[in-house]
């Protein structure tokens, strides 16, 4: 027996031996003193906007100055970066998105449609799905980023096209806002979904000219379901991580966000948590579920300096290029089986809403509500406004994610009542021709995201990509902010641009200050965390030229994790 148990012991000295190893491969300690120089340090700091020098010692800005000056204060096995004439700034922060989800193309079919991807037709995407079952033979078939207004054929596949994929793997399609899919029979099947299932509160089924089911499902119909398809196994899971963390670190985003999240994916996320296997730091968003199973004790989130939690997500309406977002006034055109009158619908009650953020307000946590029409920001402000009336001595300020067609009674609401609006900004390139053509037509779509007006209203704002509905590229949106160019080159809402300096503030200090994280980073100045991007040339004087800034290096925490050595064909790719 005493054997057994020294067997045992050996046998469990052994695993956690390899697991510490495991966890210092992924977490390596910061160089004891690291100085950058030759080249410009744009701090976002206005009590010291730049630097020539910086001083970083484990993993914590000590000091900025003259090269000479800071080169006295270590020995000399200080490890020296030379900047080669580029920039280098505070890590870009996510303010909304959904990571890793833009790690799905290790998994999944891309079917993104121009400036994003290539696929024009639904014929194109079958062959790509079953090219992807003959890759992977077992488990279900995905492919995410479809628009349905960007093909030809100007439409959803249908569930009997997806059979034609197989007839006994589930088959879904994702369209690019992420809130409505399609699903083949199997997947119809898989999901226990009969013919007759009546629409949902906040959602539907899409049918066919004889009442079947035709694999469309939208809103609360589609979550359930895009839940269960997208719960990878531990390897898909562990190709997605490791996708997303290259892609993001190459762009110099230093802090992810994960928004949303549900009970599964953030019990899924866990391993990867505890051993620190994603590089960058992470800002969690449980949604409504997860954040009660998380306030009663039923589930809980490791502990890491790399590991946030952020705000509850809830969920107002839906997506303007789905026909889901909910507007005041008709959508400018709709398909021809919409009444004309359309106007879009709340995925939840104003009742139901006002219920939700009151009660995680009054228990001191932040919230963020998704709202996209001007419908649902009216009854997202009207729920904020009820949860400060119940709990006034509560001061976390709410975040309201997207706020595109915000009108300027709503801007200033939001001012009176410190909410901090999240703008979806990259949709005026990537949907803005279609905006001002088909969704909401000139006159509103040249105030979508309309930054220049909150900036004359004192809002501090910030810039999201929503990956992966859209790839997060931190300079295309601070890019777009200042020149409101569409996919086309047409301008959309000129009067609504900002400059440069306060659309890079928005991917930074004013990102953390969203996340309550102002203290530790956003900006470079002493006693922060060195959580850096080094461009190779200032995007100030260069971002009408975005494409052409190459980041040279990202450190989080002192720690360089890009380039890390390690080539990832996606990126090579871009």
């Amino acid at each position: 027996m005493k054997i057994w148990l020294w067997v045992l012991g050996a046998v469990l000295a052994v695993v956690l031996v390899g697991l510490a190893g495991v966890y210092r491969w992924f977490n390596p300690p910061a160089p004891p003193a690291q100085l950058f120089f030759n080249g410009t340090v744009v701090t976002m700091d206005p009590a010291q906007p730049e630097a020539s020098a910086m001083l970083v010692k484990r993993g914590e800005i000590v000091a900025l100055g003259e090269v000479k000056v800071l080169r006295q204060q270590v020995s000399r096995d200080v490890q020296v970066i030379d900047l080669e004439g580029g920039t280098l700034m505070p890590g870009f922060i996510d303010a909304h998105g959904h990571f890793p989800g833009e790690g799905l193309s290790a998994v999944a079919v891309d079917a993104n449609s121009p400036p994003i991807g290539d696929l024009y037709s639904i014929d194109t995407l079958l062959e790509r799905l079953r090219l992807l079952a003959q890759r992977r033979p077992e488990g279900p078939l995905l492919a995410y980023g479809f628009d349905d207004t960007t093909i030809g054929e100007q439409r959803y596949p249908t569930r009997d096209e997806l059979d034609t994929v197989s007839d006994s793997r589930p088959v879904m399609v994702m369209h690019i806002s992420g809130h409505l899919g399609v699903l083949n029979s199997a997947g119809l099947a898989a999901m226990s979904i009969p013919e007759e299932v009546p629409d949902p509160q906040g959602g539907f089924y899409g049918r066919d000219a004889d009442g079947r089911l035709n694999g469309l499902l939208a809103e609360t119909a589609f979550s359930p379901v895009r839940a269960s398809m997208l719960a990878l196994s531990g390897m898909d899971g562990l190709r997605v991580l490791n996708r997303a963390s290259h892609q993001y670190l190459a762009r110099g985003i230093t802090f992810a966000q994960n928004g949303l999240a549900d009970p599964a994916s953030l019990r899924a996320l866990k391993p990867a948590l505890r051993l620190g296997v994603i590089p960058l730091r992470l800002s969690l968003w449980p949604d409504a579920e997860a954040e009660t199973l998380r306030g009663s004790g039923a589930l809980t989130l490791p502990g890491s300096d790399r590991i946030h939690l952020g705000p509850v997500k809830l969920v107002a309406d839906g997506s303007l290029q789905g026909y889901t977002g909910f507007l005041s006034e008709p959508y400018y055109t709709v398909p021809e089986d919409y009444p004309p009158d359309y106007l879009g619908f709340p995925t939840l009650s104003g009742a139901d809403l006002t219920e939700q953020v009151t009660r995680f307000h009054c228990q001191d946590r932040q919230v963020a509500i998704h709202a996209n029409g001007d419908a649902a920001i009216t009854l997202a402000l009207d729920a904020v406004a009820a949860a400060r009336q119940q709990c006034p001595t509560i001061r976390k300020p709410p975040v309201l994610i997207h706020a595109q067609t915000s009108t300027t009674a709503q801007l200033e609401r939001m001012k009176a009542l410190e909410v901090i609006p999240s703008f979806f900004n990259a949709h005026v390139y990537y949907w803005g021709d279609r905006h001002r053509d088909i969704f909401l037509g000139p006159e509103r779509a040249r105030r979508i995201s309309p930054l220049a007006e909150a900036e004359q209203l004192g809002l501090r704002f910030t810039l999201h990509a929503d990956s992966p509905i859209v790839p997060y590229q931190p300079l295309l949106m601070v890019w777009n902010a200042v020149h409101r160019e569409t996919s086309s080159g047409a301008t959309l809402g000129a009067g609504q641009s900002v400059n440069v300096e306060r659309a890079l503030q928005a991917v930074t200090v004013d990102a953390a200050r969203q996340l309550g994280v102002q203290d530790r980073v956003g900006q470079l100045r002493v006693g922060m965390l060195a959580d850096l991007v080094w461009l190779d040339r200032d995007p100030r004087d260069n971002i009408a030229q975005w494409r052409d800034i190459q980041v040279r290096g990202t450190w989080i925490g002192g720690v360089r994790r890009y380039p890390d050595g390690v080539e990832d064909p996606a990126l090579s790719a871009q």
